[in-house]
C-alpha cells in the first residue's frame, strides 16, 4: 500500500496569525474614519471634528490679568476677564426670529463670487467688513458704551444691548461665559502684531515667514474686528484656553447655537478658514443684526460672503 505524502498545510500557524493581525488593523483603521467624521447637521459644521487641536493661538487675544494663558502676555487696556454685568431693561427687538427655519447648512456649498475689496459704504454699519483686504482708518475710533462695572471691556453703542440680551440668556441657561476682550483700538493693535512678528522671529523664522505667520493668529493693525467695536470674544469661565476645545465647552455649543438669535455670528468657522484667512476661533463673535446673523447661520455663510452676495444683488 502506497503512503499518503504529507503535504505541509497552506496557510501554516504563523501566517495565519499574521493574516489575522492584519485583518484586525484594516478593521480598526476603518471603523476610525467612520467614528472620527464629522456626521453633520445643525450647527456641527461650524465646529471642527471632535477634539480638533487647530486654531491655536492668540487670534486677536489680548489676554487678561487673570487667564493666566502664559507669560509675557501683557493685559493691556480694555482687555480684562470681567464678566458682563447686564443692566436696564432688554431690548425686545434684539431677542430673535421666531419659528426661525435653521435650514440645511451643511449641505452643497452656495456658489458665491468673492469679492475681494469692497465699499463699506455701500453697507449698513452692522456688516461693515474688515479683514485683510478692507482696512480701517487708522483714526477709527467707535461710540463706545461699557459692557460693565470695573470690566473695562467696550462694546459699540448701538449693539451692547444685544450683548447684554445674550448674556442674561446665556446665564438663564445655568452658563457662564466671560468676556476676555472687546474693543481695542488700531494703535493697540500695531502693538500686538509687532509683538506677535518679533516672537516668530525669535522662534527662528525668517523676516517674510514672521509676518505671515503672524497674519494668520493677530490681525494686521486696522483689518481687526475689534478695532471695529462690534468683535468680542466669550469663553467658559470653566476653561479659558484659546484652542478648538473651547468648542466643546457647554458656553461654547451654545453660543454657536444661539448667538444668531441676539445678532451675532462665530465670524471665524473651521470649515471656512480659506475664505476668512484666519484660524478657527470659536472664541470669537461679531454683531451682523439679526436678520443678517440668522440668513448666515441658516445658510452656512461667513460674512465675506454674505456681503459679497449682497452687493451684487444691489
Amino acid at each position: 500500500m502506497r503512503r499518503k505524502r504529507y503535504r505541509e498545510p497552506v496557510f501554516s500557524g504563523g501566517f495565519t496569525a499574521f493574516l489575522l493581525v492584519i485583518l484586525l488593523i484594516g478593521c480598526g483603521v476603518v471603523l476610525y474614519i467612520v467614528m472620527s467624521s464629522d456626521s453633520g447637521g445643525g450647527v456641527a459644521s461650524l465646529r471642527p471634528p471632535v477634539s480638533n487641536e487647530s486654531g491655536t493661538g492668540d487670534g486677536d487675544y489680548e489676554p487678561g490679568t487673570s487667564v493666566g494663558m502664559g507669560e509675557g502676555q501683557d493685559p493691556g487696556p480694555g482687555d480684562t476677564t470681567d464678566n458682563v454685568v447686564a443692566g436696564g431693561e432688554p431690548d425686545t427687538n434684539s431677542g430673535g426670529v421666531e419659528g426661525y427655519d435653521y435650514g440645511d447648512i451643511t449641505g452643497v456649498p452656495p456658489t458665491i463670487t468673492l469679492l475681494t475689496e469692497v465699499d463699506n459704504s455701500l453697507l449698513p454699519w452692522y456688516l461693515k467688513l474688515v479683514n485683510r483686504y478692507n482696512f480701517l482708518e487708522y483714526d477709527f475710533y467707535p461710540q463706545l458704551t461699557y459692557l460693565g462695572v470695573g470690566g473695562g471691556h467696550r462694546f459699540d453703542t448701538r449693539a451692547y444691548r444685544a450683548l447684554l440680551n445674550m448674556f442674561e440668556s446665556a446665564r438663564a441657561e445655568g452658563l457662564d461665559p466671560i468676556v476676555v476682550s472687546s474693543f481695542r483700538s488700531v494703535s493697540r493693535q500695531t502693538y500686538l502684531f509687532n509683538r506677535q512678528i518679533q516672537r516668530n522671529i525669535d522662534a527662528g523664522y525668517s523676516e517674510g515667514q514672521a509676518f505671515e505667520n503672524a497674519r494668520r493668529v493677530v490681525a494686521y493693525p486696522g483689518t481687526s474686528e475689534h478695532n471695529l467695536g462690534l468683535a468680542v470674544d466669550i469663553v467658559s469661565n470653566s476653561y479659558h484656553g484659546l484652542t478648538a476645545r473651547q468648542a466643546e465647552t457647554a458656553e461654547g455649543i451654545w453660543l454657536a447655537e444661539n448667538s444668531w438669535r441676539y445678532g451675532f455670528v462665530l465670524r471665524y468657522p473651521y470649515y471656512q478658514q480659506h475664505i476668512t484667512n484666519i484660524i478657527f476661533e470659536p472664541w470669537h463673535f461679531r454683531y451682523v443684526g439679526v436678520d443678517a446673523a440668522a440668513e448666515m447661520f441658516a445658510r452656512g455663510l461667513v460674512l465675506e460672503e454674505f456681503v459679497s452676495e449682497l452687493l451684487q444683488n444691489q
